[in-house]
């Protein structure tokens, strides 16, 4: 496989090698000069050759395993055979009474001299090219062709802009070997495989599918993401309508309890309470809440029912009710009459009075005799 970069920098063939330069001028014509053209493509010969003699050695060891001679390997600078070896197979070429295992020697020996004509070739090929530069660890084609401006005696401000218009490789492989030119303020640069196990295409080949593998990976990783996402959402969403139906849901409970907790305020108000009717005793026998008997104590009369008791006094919080005189017309207030009769003074009740009787105080000796209970305050003057 043609593995020289070239193909990326002179567009095939070497017919393009300015591509590859950075002239001091923007002429065109100038930085094409036949002697960049010859180079370019004496280093695509050599480059071509390497591969292919690399194959060839390949070969010939393959050939040597099956014709059962294990103990001889090519030289691995030139993949040739020593010539002690050489003499060795020829030696046993000519003893050899098998055809099939003469022809394989054969082919060895033939190959060998292949291989010799090669290496003849990229020898004359090196003679007339730049000696290269011979990548290491770490380094990049950007910072060599820096480093051989540098030595040039070129300006780092001139040597970058120099680099900027030359096409160097993103990766470089420890082995890749470097070819730089430099003359009358033009640079080109141009790698070949060297000694590496790997071509400068199959790198960028393999950086490439590197990074398409890492955005399909990214792509599939997003999407993945954007699902879990969305399944998230919708859990979420979920979660929210089921909070805000827990919480109309506590706010009635809170609504009920507040009422119940009312109802049973107020049911417990109005078991402990005193629910009464204080009035003129006159009017009240007028409109038939109590009747008034000559020689009996006064009880309930025929309109005497719930609805009128509006006043109530809680006994868990009271033991007194102060009656005035002013809230049921009078000017003073000579006595007061409980109904039902049933409630007896001194037992179950008190009343004090100031001098001036212009109010009286009801104290509630026995207090569960008056809770829940309806009493009319029946007061005269």
């Amino acid at each position: 496989m043609q593995s020289h970069f070239l193909t990326r920098y002179f567009l095939g063939a070497f017919a393009a090698a300015a591509l590859a330069l950075a002239p001091a001028c923007e002429s065109k014509k100038e930085a094409e000069t036949p002697e960049m053209r010859e180079l370019a493509q004496k280093a695509g010969e050599l480059d071509k050759l390497s591969q292919t003699a690399r194959t060839a050695g390949a070969g010939q060891a393959q050939k040597l395993k099956e014709a059962g001679v294990n103990d001889m390997k090519p030289s691995p600078d030139t993949l040739q055979l020593t010539e002690p070896q050489k003499a060795a197979l020829e030696a046993r070429l000519k003893a050899e009474k098998n055809s099939s295992y003469q022809a394989l020697l054969q082919e060895v020996l033939d190959k060998d001299t292949e291989i010799k004509e090669m290496n003849g070739k990229m020898a004359a090929l090196r003679a007339v090219l730049p000696r290269p530069d011979v990548a290491r660890e770490n380094d990049s084609h950007y910072g060599m062709a820096m480093r051989f401006l540098r030595k040039k005696g070129v300006g780092e401000e001139q040597a970058r802009k120099l680099v900027s218009r030359v096409l160097v490789m993103d990766r470089m492989a420890p082995g890749f070997e470097v070819y730089h030119f430099y003359s009358n303020g033009v640079y080109g640069s141009w790698v070949s495989q060297g000694k590496s196990n790997v071509t400068p295409t199959e790198l960028q080949a393999e950086a490439k599918a590197k990074l398409e593998n890492e955005r399909d990976d990214a792509k599939t990783q997003v999407s993945r993401i954007t699902e879990e996402l969305a399944d998230l959402n919708a859990q979420k969403a979920k979660i929210l309508a089921d909070m805000e139906g827990l919480q109309a849901e506590k706010t009635t409970m809170i609504a009920d309890l507040q009422a119940m907790t009312a109802t049973s305020m107020a049911q417990k108000s109005q078991l402990n309470s005193l629910h009464y009717l204080v009035g003129e005793r006159k009017d009240l026998e007028t409109r038939g809440i109590i009747v008034v008997p000559v020689f009996s104590k006064d009880r309930a009369g025929t309109n005497w029912a719930d609805g009128i008791f509006t006043k109530g006094l809680d006994l868990r919080e009271q033991a007194t009710l102060t009656i005035t005189a002013a809230e049921v017309g009078l000017k003073k207030i000579g006595r007061i009459s409980v109904v039902p009769g049933s409630l007896l003074k001194d037992k179950h009740y008190t009343v004090a009075q100031p001098e001036d009787k212009s109010s009286a105080t009801v104290t509630f000796l026995a207090k569960d005799r008056f809770r829940n209970e309806k009493v009319v305050f029946a007061v005269t003057d």
